[in-house]
């Protein structure tokens, strides 16, 4: 069974969909919320395989609500698809490229094309977990991550740090977001303390195997991290 949070705020267009996802032959259990601080709720305390976000909610726009699932450790890597009545181009650019949603589908909503649309886009995220976590494996209940099948002994913050780089690999992250993305956009860190880490991180991934350098340091810009 997946489970799957539906964020909208229109009863009358969630209960069809509702109905036709969780009918036998898709395997779907789906939570509907109305709004954005419910979903983000939700998130916070139940485990879900994907979201499915409406653009125009009541308390917050949909897109600052992908920014905030983006911009979590947790939630980082959570399959979104936006749904969403505007067709203008620059609203579907905003949502894919901008803030980093996987899929969009327009309204009125297909319930078959969705369902296909959901089935494609968690077979696209299970086989990009699958080739770039070979080698690591996190472990989010114990806030632990093995790299080569030994599990390393890496503090609460370099283990939230490497969660957040792996992925996200291939991205240049300044310091400044880093400390965001780790503690949170209220916080006193000083951002040199991503140095601290970073080198820590490293030495104990070497300590493993040291046929290859996974975070890139790029002068003047920050880091990211390579598979």
């Amino acid at each position: 069974m997946q489970n799957i949070l539906y964020i909208e705020d229109e009863l009358i267009i969630a209960e069809p969909i509702i109905f036709a996802l969780e009918e036998d032959m898709h395997n779907f259990h789906v939570t509907w919320k109305a709004t954005a601080t419910e979903g983000l709720s939700a998130l916070n305390t139940d485990q879900y395989d994907l979201v499915l976000l409406d653009l125009v909610l009541p308390d917050e726009s949909g897109f600052d609500v992908l920014r905030q699932i983006r911009s979590n450790p947790t939630t980082a890597d959570m399959p979104v698809i936006i749904t969403t009545s505007r067709t203008d181009e620059i609203d579907v650019v905003l949502g894919l490229e901008g803030h980093g949603a996987d899929d969009y589908v327009t309204k009125p909503l297909s319930p078959r094309e969705l369902i296909a649309r959901i089935r494609a886009v968690l077979r696209r995220v299970q086989t990009n977990s699958n080739a770039n976590s070979s080698r690591f494996a996190i472990n989010n209940s114990l806030v632990q991550i093995k790299f080569d099948n030994q599990t390393i002994d890496f503090t609460k913050v370099e283990c939230l740090l490497l969660k957040y780089l792996l992925q996200n690999p291939n991205q240049i992250f300044t310091k400044e977001e880093l400390l965001d993305a780790v503690w949170g956009q209220v916080h006193s860190s000083d951002p040199s303390t991503i140095t601290t880490h970073i080198k820590s991180i490293r030495q104990k991934l070497e300590e493993v195997n040291v046929d290859k350098e996974y975070i890139q340091t790029h002068r003047g810009l920050g880091y990211s991290f390579s598979l």
